[in-house]
């Protein structure tokens, strides 16, 4: 008895020991009750969110937001479901099928417990960024889509969460976004109610929206135990992607098809497990992604190079519609392709054509409607579309997307370049511009050039090839590696027109050429100094035709020239071309010059070569005339013996000549003008120069060191040697040294 009532105390002590425990560990750790309710049971307390609640019930997310975590719920109100359920046809909410109810709670879902001034934040890696952010990542993801390739086959795939070229991240969802607009962000930028209205038209812009809705300005920062509830007015579901609103939208198929060909869809045997547990299929799944072009526009995370870069910024398109597109490629990119011709077939032989034309309506930033002239596409261009060409406006999940009735003229098409790239019967000369940049100039369109095209045909008759499994050079020459030749003859065939206006080639003229060789134009021919040194080929070769571009086109940034052959550039060395031409004929004007210089310590009789004149450099020979020469020995200038033996003599002949040879080159074509140094040196090394004072077509004057102005015989100048302009003058260059 007494060890039963003993047993009995103890029990009672125990119990009193152990609630008063609980009542202080309880008290330290318990749940304040100051805590809000979690979001599910803060919903279900207003009275108004009956029909919300009952979609966080059918997609199974009573118990996410009814627990722990941190999240943002725009939460449409029981009135917002009423208007939701006439637009869709849905009777009533029996008929919501548990994977919309998914898509509306997933998409009014945000990461991360966020009060309404805080969502124009940036949340970079840097730390918040406050002002910057006009996006936020939902929670809903799309996964495994279907594709119908016909004939009873369907692909499954999942889209690329990340860009153009680059690889698929598997511990990733491709997200996608929320938008909203805010009177602080926009008005910052010079935006606002107009551009709201272009994407929502059916909307009340209050300044507090997202997407199509309002938020509630009474009912918003709700504080949550697991985050906050903002109030809004419209029930928010998922936005398409760019690449998914074009699969539904047969209107921009033509454009579509452009873009299939840069599509590629890699095998992903995780994907394929993943859902099969999910679905019981045991399709094959794969990884939707492009290559070559600017944007993959199936990725919802923009460039991911800060991980919430999305949040600030947005890919935009200009799609054209199928009439415009089909126009296009049959005037435009097939223009110089066999009647009958594809958009496979262009792609098979120059991808690059439709690479340029598809990265010409991309643009990798927000294009706001009424900034819509002001940003640059992907290649950095200027548009040159109007708000008149857009048909369509549409924000997407991952872009701005505006319907247009016309095609981007990009700059490559309205270009000099453009004339090669679209023609595949300049295909060689089209990879050896790209492979040395000049491609990259020739485009710009205010930079202005008369561009000669070298057919393949002509550049294989000129020892040139292209072999694309030689990766050391594959342009090749003669056997050889060819780039150099190559830069050399596409230098002779590129002339930078500058301010000047395009040149008339019915008439006669020499244009300078981008290397600073010189060229000459007589009635629809063209010549070079290697083609007039030539024995065996044409020392003129025939212009075709010439283009300044079409209606489509826009007119380019100078004039395409078609050319029945190839300039080149001399190999002969200046002393035996100077005897080519007559030099030592004593009939010649320059012989008694060409005379002093063979007999020089300057000269190498054995090639040709004149010291000082180096390769690869432009020069101006100045030749007096015979009886300019007799004049300079009368003076004392020149020793009347053309190989004298003194040193005195022999030096003065070397600085004599010398200062007859300008460094840089220039031609009698009233263009070039002031001071050019020459070969001769003063004791202390420094350059003596020659001024050009006037330069006409028909008249050209230099002046000297002693201020002696001096005329060209222009009937005998203009003469093209190896990188040399000859000139003859009717007196002597004086260097008073």
């Amino acid at each position: 008895m007494l060890s039963s009532r003993f047993t009995l105390l103890w029990i009672s002590l125990l119990a009193f020991t152990v609630s008063c425990r609980k009542e202080a560990f309880d008290a330290y750790y318990g749940r304040p009750d100051w805590l809000a309710s979690p979001i599910y049971q803060q919903l279900d307390s207003m009275g108004d969110f009956k029909n919300f609640l009952n979609c966080i019930q059918l997609s199974g997310y009573q118990n996410t937001l009814g627990t722990a975590g941190s999240w943002t719920v725009f939460a449409p109100t029981d009135q917002a479901f009423e208007q939701f359920m006439k637009e869709q046809g849905i009777a009533d909410m029996a008929k919501v099928t548990p994977e919309l109810a998914e898509k509306i709670v997933r998409s009014s879902m945000t990461y991360d417990g966020e009060r309404i001034e805080k969502l124009n934040d940036f949340f970079s890696k840097q730390g918040w960024q406050p002002g910057l952010a006009f996006r936020r990542r939902s929670v809903y993801y799309d996964f495994v889509e279907s594709e119908d390739l016909g004939n009873g086959k369907i692909r499954k795939f999942v889209s690329t969460n990340r860009g153009s070229d680059k690889l698929y991240v598997p511990t990733e969802n491709n997200n996608k976004h929320l938008t909203y607009f805010f009177d602080a962000y926009l008005a910052q930028r010079g935006l606002g109610k107009a551009d709201y209205a272009i994407f929502y038209p059916h909307s009340t812009y209050s300044g507090l929206n997202i997407g199509a809705a309002n938020i509630d300005p009474k009912r918003n920062n709700i504080a949550a135990e697991n985050g906050y509830i903002h109030v809004v007015d419209r029930v928010l579901l998922p936005e398409k992607s760019i690449d998914q609103y074009l699969l539904e939208h047969k209107e921009y198929s033509s454009f579509k098809s452009i873009l299939d060909l840069f599509a590629t869809y890699t095998y992903n045997a995780d994907l394929t497990r993943k859902n099969e547990v999910l679905t019981g299929q045991k399709d094959s799944v794969f990884v939707k992604s492009y290559t070559g072009v600017g944007l993959a526009l199936n990725s919802e995370n923009y460039t991911k190079e800060d991980a919430n870069d999305a949040q600030i910024n947005n890919f935009s398109v200009t799609i054209p519609g199928n009439d415009a597109v089909d126009k296009y490629v049959k005037g435009m990119l097939l223009q110089y392709y066999p009647k009958g011709s594809t958009l496979k077939d262009l792609y098979a032989t120059n991808s690059g054509v439709l690479i340029e034309f598809i990265n010409s309506h991309l643009y990798n930033t927000q294009l706001w409607p009424s900034q819509f002239t002001n940003q640059q596409t992907f290649l950095g261009e200027s548009t040159k579309l109007t708000k008149a060409n857009i048909k369509e406006t549409k924000l997407l999940s991952n872009g701005t997307f505006y319907g247009v009735d016309a095609c981007q003229k990009a700059n490559v098409f309205q270009s000099v370049y453009g004339s090669v790239l679209l023609n595949p019967k300049y295909s060689l000369m089209r990879r050896a511009i790209e492979r040395i940049g000049m491609n990259l100039t020739l485009k710009i369109p205010t930079l202005r050039y008369m561009l000669v095209l070298v057919s393949d045909d002509n550049l294989y008759k000129m020892g040139f090839d292209y072999d694309a499994y030689n990766t050391t050079d594959p342009i090749r020459y003669q056997g050889g590696n060819g780039t150099p030749e190559m830069r050399e003859v596409l230098n002779a065939h590129i002339i930078p027109l500058n301010s000047d206006p395009i040149p008339d080639l019915n008439g006669t003229g020499l244009l300078e050429s981008y290397a600073g060789e010189y060229i000459k134009y007589d009635r629809m021919m063209l010549s070079s100094s290697g083609t007039l040194d030539s024995t065996v080929t044409k020392q003129a070769l025939k212009i075709d035709s010439t283009s300044t571009g079409t209606a489509l086109s826009g007119p380019l940034n100078g004039v395409s020239v078609y050319l029945d052959g190839g300039l080149t550039s001399s190999n002969t060395n200046i002393g035996f071309f100077l005897q080519k031409m007559g030099a030592d004929q004593a009939t010649s004007p320059y012989n008694a010059f060409y005379n002093y210089l063979i007999k020089s310590a300057l000269y190498s009789a054995s090639d040709g070569v004149v010291k000082g004149i180096e390769l690869g450099l432009n020069y101006s020979m100045l030749i007096p005339n015979n009886m300019a020469i007799a004049a300079a020995v009368a003076a004392g200038d020149l020793p009347a013996a053309n190989a004298p033996t003194s040193q005195a003599d022999i030096d003065k002949v070397t600085r004599f000549i010398q200062y007859h040879i300008t460094r840089n080159s220039f031609a009698i074509d009233g263009k070039k003008t002031g001071y050019f140094q020459t070969l001769c040196k003063n004791i202390d090394g420094d350059a003596q120069s020659v001024q050009v004072v006037l330069n006409q077509k028909n008249k050209l004057q230099v002046m000297d060191n002693e201020g002696r102005v001096i005329d060209a015989n222009v009937a005998q100048s203009n003469l093209l040697g190896q990188r040399v302009v000859i000139h003859s003058i009717s007196s002597y260059l004086k260097h008073s040294l």
